[in-house]
């Protein structure tokens, strides 16, 4: 199996997470050398104390997180301050309640918002929770979120399910064959564990991969 770590984004959003957790974190990403870093707003700031001789090591904030919720002018508000803090990429939290309402126009407003309002400070990852999705919502949200202008489609938080490799094949073909100078990423996370199961979402079309435990390649 190739070397898969620089793909690899080590996460740790739990809500028991102390600073010496997340210090922690950043210090297994270096060992390991990892892509990335992925924590709630709330540390990237430890983070950056950590990692800021590391430049290579992208810190990656949520917004929104675990479900969504959040009103549109929150997860702004969220995602600009983490940038300004130096998180180089948001894991943002689609409102799913829109999604299953077939609230076309409100799920696009709500993504084109959070990118325009983040543009030259940020880049934007959509987390569109597949594992409570159907296929037919997985197709018309991912399709959204492309004609948006989002860098990345992320499968799930983790908080409602695992990720499958369906569910990232059909994001991948969703997506097709891009024609853009930075095609959009997919980035993989929900009950990723071993070498296995990065091999398996790698081979699915993941781009990137998000997982809570160390992985040894």
């Amino acid at each position: 199996m190739e070397d898969f770590n620089k793909i690899i984004e080590f996460t740790n959003v739990k809500p028991q997470a102390t600073v010496g957790d997340i210090r922690s974190l950043c210090a297994q990403a270096l060992i390991h050398k990892y892509r990335a870093v992925c924590v709630n707003s709330a540390f990237v700031e430890p983070c950056y104390k950590e990692l800021r001789q590391h430049p290579e090591v992208v810190i990656v904030s949520t917004a929104g997180f675990p479900f969504g919720a959040a009103s549109v002018r929150a997860k702004i508000y969220e995602a600009i301050v983490a940038g300004e803090q130096n998180a180089g990429e948001i894991d943002y939290v689609l409102n799913i309640g829109y999604v299953k309402e077939r609230k076309d126009k409100e799920t696009r407003s709500e993504i084109r918002q959070i990118v325009r309002n983040t543009a030259g400070l940020c880049k934007v990852k959509i987390i569109i929770e597949a594992p409570v999705l159907t296929e037919e919502e997985i197709v018309r949200v991912t399709t959204m979120a492309a004609e948006e202008g989002a860098y990345c489609i992320k499968t799930a938080t983790g908080f409602s399910g695992p990720t499958t490799p369906e569910m990232v094949r059909t994001i991948k073909r969703t997506l097709g064959n891009q024609k853009k100078d930075e095609p959009i990423l997919i980035k993989a996370a929900g009950g990723i564990k071993t070498p296995s199961d990065v091999n398996e979402m790698v081979k699915a079309g993941a781009d990137l991969i998000g997982t809570s435990t160390i992985i040894e390649f």
